[in-house]
């Protein structure tokens, strides 16, 4: 039976935690590791009627933070404070996820699925956060299992680099052993050396799914004692951050592209800020709050930016840089996020997951 710590291990292979912005607050905030985690609610956030919902269920799995910023006290006047008490009344384990789904591998992060929400081509990382830290994994395999040791370590995420994946390299020759009293060799005899026909197989890994490479390489190892080394490589992997960018399939009029954005995303509302292009070919997404990444866009020769929570002084630098900006809403930008949540669940039958598929988001648009 999974627990806690199953599921965060789980979550960190598609959504490394440790890429979350460093404000940001994302993993375990409520709860115990080593708790039951069979059954899982996913949420957008948590409020009242969320919680209603996850009663019965071990986990909830949210995308934006309960906790987010430091809790002075526990008055229950709080919003905050009173709802992370009723998790703990009702034994509610809350994990949150945040900018490690925004930082994710592309093309799963958050800002990829917006781009193609947006039918975005050629669509590209704006603005990167930081580069992927990789790893080398060697490991020693009889002739016997190379075949599987190899394929479970693919799986597990090793042998990708750029747009390739299972890579590998591996050289044979003779490994030594001697079985000492108490072992429980899978080859050879107790105190008698033994030389075997063995396999050196080496894959380029990325460095946050270690874990779960090397638990797949052990599982399927038939050896007692798996020999195993990790390099530190000084090259790193792809990038990743929270915006992108990329082309629309033909250039657009101002009326079409606002008309094309309402169409994909039907935000509750929308604001525009007219720049100084009249058509449209390049442009730059960001989910949540995009403001930061005006003047990325703005160097990267983007026409537009599309996301939410655009302030009156943003709005201002923008239009004088020559930005258009449509703003359809923080929520609208981020509808893809649940989904992406359940999606990495389709082949783990061990957790009985749940998508709450009622709006969260507090704004209604005045009709």
């Amino acid at each position: 039976m999974p627990i806690i710590v199953d599921l965060l291990t789980h979550l960190n292979h598609h959504f490394p935690l440790s890429r979350a912005e460093s404000w940001d607050k994302v993993g375990l905030q409520i709860g115990a590791e080593n708790a039951d985690a069979t059954k899982v609610l996913l949420a957008h956030e948590i409020n009242d009627a969320v919680l209603d919902d996850a009663a019965g269920f071990d986990a909830l799995v949210i995308y934006h933070p309960l906790i987010f910023r430091p809790l002075d006290h526990l008055n229950f006047a709080s919003h905050t404070a009173r709802l992370a008490a009723r998790c703990i009344r009702e034994n509610t384990h809350v994990i949150a996820l945040h900018t490690a789904m925004d930082n994710a591998d592309p093309p799963n992060a958050l800002g990829d699925h917006l781009a193609r929400q947006l039918k975005l081509k050629d669509i590209k990382v704006l603005s990167p956060s930081g580069r992927e830290a990789l790893e080398k994994i060697v490991v020693f395999v009889p002739q016997k299992a190379f075949d599987e040791v190899k394929n479970a370590m693919w799986q597990a995420g090793a042998g990708c680099i750029g747009k390739y994946d299972n890579a590998s390299f591996s050289t044979r020759g003779i490994g030594t052993f001697r079985p000492l009293e108490g072992s429980n060799p899978d080859t050879g005899e107790i105190d008698k050396l033994e030389s075997v026909d063995e396999w050196r197989l080496e894959m380029i890994a990325p460095k946050h799914r270690r874990a779960a490479i090397v638990a797949a390489m052990c599982d399927t190892h038939p050896y007692e004692e798996v020999a195993y080394d990790i390099f530190a490589l000084q090259q790193s992997g792809q990038s990743y951050g929270a915006a992108r960018m990329g082309e629309l399939s033909k250039e657009m009029s101002w009326d079409k592209l606002e008309h094309q954005v309402q169409e994909q995303l039907n935000p509750p509302g929308t604001r525009i800020v007219r720049g100084t292009k009249s058509t449209f070919s390049k442009i730059a997404c960001v989910p949540g709050s995009g403001a930061s990444f005006i003047k990325d866009a703005v160097n990267a020769g983007c026409d537009c930016l599309v996301t939410g929570d655009i302030k009156h002084h943003d709005a201002l630098q923008a239009q004088a840089l020559g930005l258009s900006i449509i703003d359809v809403t923080h929520a609208a930008t981020e509808t893809a996020a649940v989904e992406m949540m359940k999606s990495t669940f389709d082949k783990m039958p061990e957790y009985d997951v749940r998508i709450f598929d009622k709006p969260t988001n507090p704004f209604e648009q005045i009709k």
